[in-house]
Order: structure tokens, then sequence, then C-alpha cells
């Protein structure tokens, strides 16, 4: 029986709210008696801790097969380090970038980055590049992207442009206390059906985004797709090599779909999610699509996202505080949590 937890990230920094991903898996192995455990991403540093706790109290156990992270972010790749320090790790799949480019230590967070290596290296941990062709569990995951050259490109293009994530990050904390004054009114504004789709096909998301890692778990008959804060370009070739390797969506539907970015409508657009889910109206299967969004957030999801995953059937569920879990029975206390009704778009 397969386990799929997305954890709430709520870190709130410098008087802002911004959401994060922390996610925790396990599922049967073809041949091995123990299910696999595996964590995508670990939220800000304290958020790790609290994923490492899930672990030992939902799976018996601090033993993790395998950990991804799947891009350098704060709130993806931090709470990792408390991760490795809590449990017992059998491999790290990061992007090494200073392998890839001379001035890859100009990057932000690059600092953290190079601690979580240090600390898998001083524990043992085998430390692996997460690109496409990466098979685990005799192929029950399957990295689907980003290639090589792809990240590269990605990563160059992040040097090159120099002050963005930075000057982004450092101007965060005075938009973030208006979030915080404003409360969350986004899942107030619902209605009674969809309204004309806005979300467009735009590629906007940052270079940095586009190079996260896209997993595969096809594991008890399941489908699960982790997208990290992917943008258009990378789901396209995601895309592609699911479709090489599986077949067609239509075919082969996805039942879990991680919403890239905490449901950005700068990550996704209308062409991608036809192809992958579905056209509106006439979707591919019965798809979960589970969105990591901090609860005070008020950018993060977008109606526009939400929207356009409802319209193509896709039942939508947000963290927002809570814990979200796929496929487990019998954790008491536990109750089903409604997917997101129809949203306003009026952003």
């Amino acid at each position: 029986m397969y386990e799929v937890d997305f954890l709430p990230v709520e870190a709130v920094e410098g008087g802002s709210t911004k959401s994060g991903d922390a996610i925790s898996m396990r599922f049967s192995v073809t041949g091995s008696v123990d299910p696999a455990v595996v964590i995508i991403d670990g939220g800000f540093g304290a958020v790790g801790e609290s994923l490492s706790e899930h672990v030992a109290e939902y799976y018996g156990s601090r033993r993790v097969d395998l950990v991804i992270s799947t891009h350098p972010d704060g709130d993806h790749l931090n709470g990792l380090i408390k991760v490795l320090e809590l449990c017992e790790v059998g491999e790290l799949m990061m992007h090494l970038p200073w392998k890839h480019n001379a001035y890859a230590s100009d990057m932000t967070n690059y600092e953290k980055i190079v601690e979580l290596y240090d600390l898998a290296v001083e524990k043992g941990i085998p430390v692996t590049e997460p690109f496409t062709g990466e098979v685990r569990f005799g192929g029950a995951l399957r990295v689907v992207g980003p290639t090589v050259e792809f990240y590269e490109e990605q990563l160059s293009s992040e040097l090159a442009a120099g002050t963005s994530v930075a000057e982004l990050s450092a101007s965060f904390g005075s938009f973030g206390t208006r979030v915080v004054a404003m409360a969350k009114r986004v899942l107030e504004r619902t209605l009674a059906s969809f309204p004309i789709e806005t979300l467009s096909n735009a590629d906007e998301t940052s270079a940095r985004n586009k190079a996260s890692v896209i997993t595969l778990v096809q594991a008890d008959g399941k489908r699960m797709l982790f997208t990290g804060d992917a943008g258009i370009p990378s789901l396209e070739h995601a895309a592609t090599e699911y479709e090489r390797v599986v077949g067609d969506f239509s075919d082969y539907p996805l039942n879990i779909f991680q919403a890239p970015h905490h449901g950005s409508h700068r990550n996704v657009g209308p062409d991608i999610l036809d192809r992958i889910l579905g056209a509106k109206g006439q979707p591919f299967g019965d798809t979960s699509a589970i969105i990591s969004s901090a609860e005070l957030s008020e950018k993060h999801p977008s109606p526009k996202v939400t929207n356009a995953l409802g319209r193509r059937g896709a039942r939508v569920n947000v963290t927002e505080g809570k814990t979200v879990c796929y496929g487990a029975t019998g954790r008491v206390g536990w109750v089903t949590q409604e997917p997101l009704p129809p949203l306003e778009e009026d952003e």
C-alpha cells in the first residue's frame, strides 16, 4: 500500500509567510519485502525536523532510502539538512552546480547547498545528481527531468541574471507583511462554476525553477508526478520522457500530479495541462492535483491554476497548514479533505 504525504511549510521569515515543499512517501517495490521510503524536498530548516518525525511516526522507522533535492531554494532544500542529521539516509540526489559552472558560488543559498553536500559526505551517504534517466527501486522511481544539457543551460541563465533571486528574496519581507495583514482571502472567493480560463502559456518562471527535478513514481498501481518548482519547458521535456517510457497520458493517466511552484500561474499553461491531464471537460483519468501552499500566502495558489486543473477533471487539494496524505488508511483522527471549488480569477 502506498502513502504520499505533503507536509505544510508555513515558515515566517522577515514578517512574511512563504510556501515551500516537504514530501515523504513509501511504496511497494517488486521483489522486496520492505517498502521504499523517499523524501522529496524538506521545506525551510525547521520543517526538516517535523518531516523526520512524521516519517518515524507514520512509517515506523527513521530509515529513508532516498532523499531528493529538486532545486536549491531555501523553502525546498534547507530542511533536508535536518533530515540527514535525524534519519538514516541511503542516498541523496542533488545537483552539484560547481561541477557544471565555474561561477556556481555566486548562486543564492550556495552555502546551504555545500552544507547539505558536505554533511552527506561526512555521514557516508552516496550523492548522485538527478538527471533524466536515473532509475531507482527497479524502475518504480524515475527522474524525467532535467537533462544535463537543460540543467546547465538554466544554471548559466541564472548566473547571468545575477541579481534576480537575491533581490527578490531581500524584498519579499515588505510584500509578505502586506499578505499577513490582509490574511488569506483567495479560498473565500468561490463560484458555482468555472469562469472563462485566463491562464496563459507564457513562460514566466525563473531559470532556477526551470532546473527543478521532476520525478515519476510508478508503484502500487499508481502513477505520480512530482514537479518541484518546474516551469513550462521543464514539464514539456518531462512529458516527452513520460510518453517515451510509459506511454501516452491518455492511455496511462496520472493518479497524482503535483502542481509546480505552489500553484503559481507562472509555471503552467493550458497547453501543457491539456497534454498531461486532457482537454477541458475531457480528462484522461481520475487525477488528484496537490498544491503545497502556505496558509497566509495570498499569491499561492493562483485561482487561474486551481481552476485550470479543475476544468481538466482534477480534484485539487492544498496543504494550507495541514498535511495532505494520499493512499494511507487507518490513521486515527485523520479526515477527508474536500477539493477546492471554482474560484474567481481576478488576479
